[in-house]
């Protein structure tokens, strides 16, 4: 898996492990202003996520971002800002850095491991019975395609030898900004084995996707949230990898770990000036 995060590392000495994992102690922030809380877009399966693991309503959102890109891009130009963006598809720069969660960084092997506070799946839906070109994309998918899972994110299991059927067809995928790039890399590696099936990925969000997956306007779904419960009653799901949210501030700003109760306080607008962060 490339690396693209500059990821701080907390430095809790052993003995204290289990308290900097509860909780962050912050530096000195009496130089830094007024929070800035960027959120995505409804319907975003990141957001939804992010505020289903932290538990807020994010009532304290300043900025909408309608992109993982356009969260780094406020966040490069705003010292006080914070947002959150899903770690495979993380733009980050030299303005911009992750924080450690709970004193636990955001890396492949603590997402694989579950030890990483904000991780979750990434899913491929589908309506009713599937062509032969989409089962043999599937096929593919959780195949061979977890070599591409495991580069982009993290797989949900090994990646194993993959026999096209060699079927014809076309197949519109749609939904998940986020997975957008890893469905378009596995489609890309997919036609070297079966040249014969076109894949048209359009990438809105993951609430959009499973619409329209229901509506039989695409064939398949990328969502990258927890399908809601009528969502599991119409569609048929597969987990094909596994990503972790990053929170992600300026790399002027001296935090460098949050605990999940600090970044709900920031989100349920219960705090003002980054120095009024307890």
């Amino acid at each position: 898996m490339r690396t693209r995060l500059i990821l701080s590392v907390s430095l809790c000495a052993v003995i204290a492990l289990s308290a900097c994992s509860s909780e962050s102690s912050l530096p000195d922030l009496s130089g830094m202003g007024e929070i800035t809380v960027i959120s995505r877009e409804e319907g975003s399966g990141t957001r939804d996520e992010f505020e289903n693991i932290i538990g807020t309503g994010a009532k304290g959102t300043d900025n909408i971002a309608l992109s993982t890109a356009e969260v780094s891009e406020i966040i490069s130009d705003d010292i006080n800002a914070v947002g959150y963006t899903a770690y495979n598809t993380a733009e980050l720069n030299e303005n911009v850095k992750a924080v450690d969660i709970n004193g636990i960084a955001v890396t492949e092997e603590n997402i694989s491991s579950g030890k990483y506070p904000l991780c979750r799946n990434y899913y491929l839906a589908y309506s009713g019975e599937l062509s032969a070109a989409e089962t043999d994309f599937l096929a593919y998918v959780m195949s061979a395609g977890q070599a591409v899972s495991d580069d982009e994110c993290v797989a949900v299991k090994k990646s194993s030898s993959f026999l096209s059927d060699k079927s014809l067809g076309n197949i519109k995928i749609c939904g998940s900004t986020s997975m957008a790039s890893l469905i378009e890399k596995m489609a890309e590696d997919y036609r070297s084995y079966n040249p014969n099936v076109v894949i048209e990925i359009t990438a809105t969000d993951s609430s959009d996707g499973l619409n329209s997956a229901i509506r039989g306007e695409c064939n398949i779904a990328m969502s990258s949230r927890e399908l809601a419960d009528y969502e599991n009653e119409l569609l048929t799901k597969k987990a094909v990898a596994r990503d972790g949210i990053a929170v992600i501030v300026n790399s002027e700003n001296p935090v460098s770990n949050l605990s999940k109760e600090q970044i709900k306080q920031i989100y349920d607008n219960n705090t003002g000036k980054w120095s009024d962060l307890k």
